[in-house]
């Protein structure tokens, strides 16, 4: 016992030194089984805030390396150069080429060193640089990512040391591949960025044909969102260089704070508008609209050159959140009213908040670079955006239903304006229409008759009994007219005890006749009206088109005056009025 206590408190300050004092950084260590492996555990720092030191330098100061610290590949923003050393252990069996690769696109500038016969870099050793800020043509692999092939003698220890500078944050995910296991990786990730891109091109296409046909300002801000965001991604995973631009680096530099820019600006319309907000809360509307304002004087200022791409970024990163921020407290309200408009941007915002967050520590040096940091905010803007989508769906079908009442509101006011209201028949006006469809239809083989019909009777039992019964007697002869006729034929009330009925198809006067007196023999029965039975009768005059003229005008006064001619005669009776009578 005496002997552990004398000997504890030694042993805890060897442990305390121990742990302060880095250990010495594990090579990365490769041999025939080895595909890829992630050197970042092995990787070691120098920083260089002069920008000046020479390769020579940094050699005789290898012992100044230290461990990274922080996250996993992740050093942050940083003004300073960076220089990186990574010891190598090949195994007698591995293979002699590998890729070097750095999974990030958004660095500015990469130089490479490898041995160049020996075991360790010289301060001959020609770099290899690669870089968004470096032509494509000009990259070691034609690659999204910054990769180089590289050869070391297996069956021994090397030294690889990278220079780094950007004005981005220094996201290094770098890994050692076999050629083959890095192509195939690279594969994988071009499916899925092509997939991604796919997706928002359909989103951009289908909002802007859908500015184009329904005149709506807010698909047009959509579209400015989805085009901001997916530009930005283009260049944010290297597939712009790749693909796109090529040897221009102008757009590797300008393209991801500006495109982020002109997302925020479309964002805030789209929300304002979308949301209504101005309708619950004027103060939001008018700050997200000055959110836009500020976002599009800084997009401009940053072409101009106002700014710088850091300051951009910086800004862009603030900025980006305040519209989700300010808005919802609208989408909430509308979300407990039950409107799936606020439900779908608020689930839409809650993707947004985590991979934004995800994204701002990921761009500060606060998580570790994986898979899901590096992609965190790609995935969920299109979650987001799928969101915008579904909110663009109930958009759409509120602008059709609305359309659907308006048409039916205009469809309720034209049958008001051409029906009858007492007998739900067409007036004068619907007759002229009716009259105006079916008249140039007409042929000698196929005639339209226009019959007149004025009620025989009428009078003494509207005198007799009140207008009342004598409006229930009015209904009964519009009904009884309708089960008389055929269903393609119109009863139409010109007003008092006039009616109108028009029969089209028919072959031949014959047929006209034998139609008109089916209405009359339709009358022999008598009404009920005010706990009484009526008797009414028709006296009809009826005119054919073609034959007795071909427009509603003179065939209706040829019908008027031969049912005039018929009251003469006696009444209950049938007249044609033909064209070669003549009209007075």
């Amino acid at each position: 016992m005496k002997r552990l206590f004398v000997a504890g408190p030694w042993g805890l300050l060897l442990l305390c030194w121990l742990a302060v004092v880095p250990a010495a950084a594990q090579p990365v260590v490769l041999d025939a089984r080895t595909q890829s492996v992630e050197v970042w555990p092995s990787v070691s720092v120098l920083s260089d805030p002069s920008h000046t030191m020479t390769l020579e330098q940094v050699l005789e100061r290898r012992g100044d390396f230290v461990a990274p610290g922080g996250p996993q590949a992740n050093l942050g923003p940083r003004q300073e150069t960076v220089w990186l050393r990574v010891p190598v252990s090949l195994a007698a069996t591995a293979p002699r080429r590998w890729v070097l690769s750095i999974d990030y696109a958004s660095i500015d500038r990469l130089e490479l060193y490898v041995p160049g016969g020996g075991s360790a870099v010289s301060a001959a050793s020609v770099p290899i640089v690669m870089g968004r800020a470096v032509p494509f043509s000009l990259h070691p692999l034609p690659s999204a990512w910054h990769a180089a092939a590289i050869e070391l003698e297996p069956g021994g220890r090397h030294e690889l040391l990278l220079r780094v500078r950007t004005n981005s944050s220094m996201v290094l995910p770098i890994t050692l591949s076999t050629p083959q296991a890095f192509h195939a990786k690279e594969a994988r990730a071009q499916v899925l960025q092509g997939l991604l891109a796919g997706a928002m091109l359909c989103l951009l296409l289908y909002s802007l044909s859908q500015w184009v046909s329904l005149r709506d300002n807010m698909f047009l801000s959509y579209a400015a969102t989805i085009a901001g965001t997916g530009v930005f991604f283009v260049a944010y995973s290297g597939i712009g260089p790749q693909h796109l631009w090529g040897d221009h680096a102008v757009p590797s530099q300008m393209v991801p704070p500006l495109s982020v820019l002109v997302a925020i600006v479309g964002g805030c319309l789209f929300v304002e508008r979308v949301l209504a907000v101005r309708e619950l809360q004027p103060w939001i509307a008018r700050a997200l609209k000055s959110v836009a304002a500020v976002a599009a004087v800084l997009a401009l200022a940053f072409v101009c050159g106002v700014i710088d791409y850091r300051s951009a970024q910086r800004l862009a990163t603030a900025l980006g959140p305040l519209p989700m921020l300010l808005a919802i407290p609208a989408a909430w309200q509308r979300a407990r009213r039950g409107d799936r408009v606020g439900l779908y941007m608020l689930v839409g915002w809650g993707a947004y908040a985590v991979s934004t967050l995800t994204m701002a520590a990921l761009l500060r040096g606060w998580v570790g670079a994986s898979f899901w940091t590096l992609h965190a905010f790609q995935l969920g803007a299109m979650f987001e955006m799928t969101m915008w989508m579904r909110v663009l769906a109930v958009r759409i079908e509120d602008l059709r239903s609305s359309a659907q009442r308006a048409h039916l509101e205009r469809d309720a006011l034209r049958s008001l304006a051409q029906t009858d209201a007492l007998t739900g028949l067409p007036n004068r006006r619907g007759l002229a229409e009716v009259l105006e469809r079916s008249l140039p239809l007409a042929r000698p083989e196929r005639m339209t008759a226009v019959f007149l019909l004025d009620l025989d009777g009428f009078k003494p039992v509207n005198d007799r009994l009140g207008h009342e019964a004598g409006d229930e007697v009015l209904v009964g002869v519009a009904r009884r007219l309708e089960s008389l006729l055929r269903g393609s034929d119109t009863v139409a009330r010109l007003g008092g005890d006039e009616f109108v009925v028009v029969a089209s198809g028919l072959a031949s006067d014959a047929d006209a006749q034998a139609l008109g007196r089916k209405l009359l023999d339709g009358f022999r029965e008598p009404f009920a009206a005010a706990g009484q039975t009526c008797t009414v009768g028709l006296t009809i005059g009826y005119a054919l088109a073609p034959l007795d003229g071909d427009d509603a005008i003179s065939l209706l006064k040829r019908a008027d005056a031969a049912m005039y001619a018929g009251k003469q005669a006696g009444r209950h009776c049938l007249t044609r009025g033909q064209a070669s009578v003549g009209l007075a």
